[in-house]
């Protein structure tokens, strides 16, 4: 959970204890037979920050529930709660949330805050999901008056002690109460957060603060929720990107920002292991490095290719937009391709670290059957239908797990070189049986384009119908057979340091070659030379050979991308 920096210089500071903590049982019992609380007691040296400065005890004090005021000063903080505490008898008091509590135990002393606190940070808000809310009878909104008591209860029940509203929320100089969000169920606050803005962080930065939720209502997604909904916030308020702070015991509430899209803010090398650690406890991975690009096959034409990079849920690969061989333009001037190349893609970038790749792909091809039929496209011929072939991996920290379908392409390179091809090209030998048919129609000669573009097109459409065909080959054309047809699978994490997804636009030159060592030829070139310089390199070729005599093909060229992966050490 984000916290303000000044409050963090406000809170109590235990100081080195020099004896064990003694456990006491209380002379009591709380009500509904519910155990007894510990008191807790620190023998001497106990350092107590208060809130207008530091004091210090005299040693020998005892802590007892409620401290009682010390002279003129402000009250000490509790170090327990005292007659309200409830805890179960013989179990750990739970007292976590879903995002951002810790989770503690009876009778033990909050584990102590490291400093300076984890920074994380998002760039870019344009592209924010919906708020979506669990079920009927939760609603979002903003604070109202009256509130004050409903945020206090939420930070007391999230973090386990106190805070003012008027002192630390209404006075500051960004408070506005459309900032203070609220998930209330059945109209009673549940979760909150700030969509704040702190000088040190720039203008145009919001800061994600105070994000709390009741324990009752954890496991929901109400903290992604409201967080969520703090970002639309700080959207509208013209903001450009977001920091928080955290701390790194808080293990829900960072797994819940990484789902939010943000990432961690390290430049030191003590802060990198800490990083490292709070990542390893989550079973996320951390420290990949990502280099993409893609092009269109012409300057004048569109890209029907799409990348996809979505650091959240370390889901990385490429999608190639099959139009239809009917035109269509969409309102916005896109293809049939380029539709449903950019619905894959934006569901394969849900920030979401639990996406299923398999599943993801089967949501976009349902939506696509979907869009088709609001065109007014006859799916009934699969000639007709747009489409999309992908190859797409996900890191999950022990195993990698990819998807593919058609002619984009997979690659591993592990640690002593060699390289390993994760699928098979499905469409190669259906254009090698239409590049065949061009061949002998070019040289029985006399057929002007036109001609040859008619002879051609009954073997086009005898292609396309082998779409998600037991004979065939797969694409997500709409067509639910996709769900047998993608291949899909997992290999082992261990020893694998780069890997590689292409569009065939990348590799048309070799589709065909039966060179065996063709795919561990591209992964060296790209290695070597870097994709820009690698697809600069390739345009050239194809300027030379245009007429695609050298490199038999159908079109000079094609839309390329691609998508390298370098994970970090085992």
């Amino acid at each position: 959970m984000a916290e303000d920096r000044r409050d963090e210089q406000q809170e109590v500071k235990l100081g080195e204890r020099q004896g064990e903590v003694r456990e006491e049982r209380r002379g009591k019992r709380l009500e509904e037979g519910q155990s007894k609380v510990r008191e807790v007691r620190f023998d001497e040296g106990l350092d107590v920050r208060q809130s207008d400065g530091r004091e210090e005890r005299q040693s020998g004090r005892r802590v007892e529930g409620r401290r009682e005021k010390q002279g003129e000063q402000d009250e000490v903080r509790e170090v327990r709660r005292d007659e309200r505490l409830d805890v179960r008898r013989g179990e750990a008091q739970d007292a976590r949330h879903d995002e951002g509590l810790l989770d503690m135990r009876q009778g033990e002393v909050r584990e102590e805050r490291r400093l300076p606190q984890l920074v994380m940070r998002r760039e870019g808000l344009a592209e924010l999901p919906p708020v979506r809310l669990p079920e009927p009878g939760y609603e979002l909104r903003s604070f109202q008056p009256g509130d004050e008591e409903h945020w206090e209860r939420l930070v007391e029940k999230a973090f386990g002690w106190r805070r003012g509203f008027r002192e630390r929320i209404a006075s500051h100089y960004y408070f506005r109460p459309d900032r203070v969000l609220f998930v209330c169920h059945d109209g009673v606050p549940v979760a909150t957060a700030c969509a704040w803005q702190e000088t040190e962080w720039g203008e145009d930065c919001g800061y994600l603060h105070m994000v709390g939720v009741d324990p009752a209502y954890a496991g929901q997604g109400l903290g992604y929720a409201v967080s969520l909904a703090a970002l639309h916030r700080m959207r509208l308020d013209g903001k450009d990107r977001v920091v928080l702070e955290t701390d790194d015991f808080r293990l829900p509430a960072v797994k819940t920002y990484v789902k939010l899209g943000f990432r961690p803010d390290a430049p030191t090398e003590e802060l990198q292991a800490r990083w490292r650690e709070v990542f390893r406890k989550l079973n996320l991975p951390y420290g990949v490095k990502v280099s993409s690009a893609t092009r269109p096959g012409s300057a004048a034409a569109m890209n029907e290719d799409a990348v996809v990079v979505n650091a959240d849920a370390h889901v990385y690969g490429v999608v190639d937009g099959v139009s239809a061989m009917l035109p269509y333009r969409s309102p916005e001037g896109l293809s049939g391709g380029a539709i449903a190349a950019r619905l894959l893609a934006e569901e394969l970038g849900a920030p979401d670290p639990g996406l299923d790749l398999r599943e993801a792909v089967l949501r976009a091809n349902a939506e696509l059957m979907r869009r088709m039929e609001e065109a007014g496209v006859d799916v009934a011929g699969k000639w007709k239908r747009w489409g999309a072939v992908f190859a797409v991996a996900k890191w999950c920290g022990t195993h990698i797990e990819y998807v593919q379908s058609g002619d984009c392409m997979l690659l591993a390179r592990y640690r002593d070189g060699s390289v390993r091809v994760l699928t098979r090209n499905q469409v190669a030998e259906f254009d090698l049986q239409a590049l065949n048919a061009k061949r002998r129609l070019l040289e029985s000669g006399g057929l002007t384009g036109e001609e040859l573009s008619a002879r051609l097109k009954p073997i086009f459409k005898c292609n396309r119908d082998k779409a998600n065909a037991p004979d065939g080959y797969s694409v997500m054309n709409g067509d639910p057979a996709l769900a047998y047809t993608m291949e899909y699978g997992r290999l082992s994490r261990a020893n694998v340091v780069r890997l590689y997804a292409v569009t065939d636009g990348m590799f048309h030159f070799i589709e065909n070659d039966e060179d065996p060592r063709k795919w561990e030829k591209l992964a060296d070139a790209l290695d070597e030379q870097g994709l820009e310089p690698y697809m600069d390199e390739l345009e050239r070729q194809e300027e030379l050979d245009a007429s695609c005599v050298k490199h038999p093909r159908h079109k000079k060229s094609d839309d390329k991308s691609a998508v390298i992966v370098e994970l970090p050490g085992c």
